[in-house]
């Protein structure tokens, strides 16, 4: 399984919260989040 690291930013404002999950979450997390208009990152 690949991990990566999930970062976002509840509300574009405030600390980036970061986990290690695999690629297949962090990118379902991704599209929920920028839904909401949340900034996020994959690296």
């Amino acid at each position: 399984m690949n991990h990566v690291i999930f970062e976002y930013q509840i509300m574009g404002i405030g600390r980036w919260i970061s986990a290690t999950v695999s690629l297949d979450i962090a990118t379902k997390l991704a599209e929920e989040y920028t839904s909401y208009g949340w900034p996020v990152k994959i690296s």
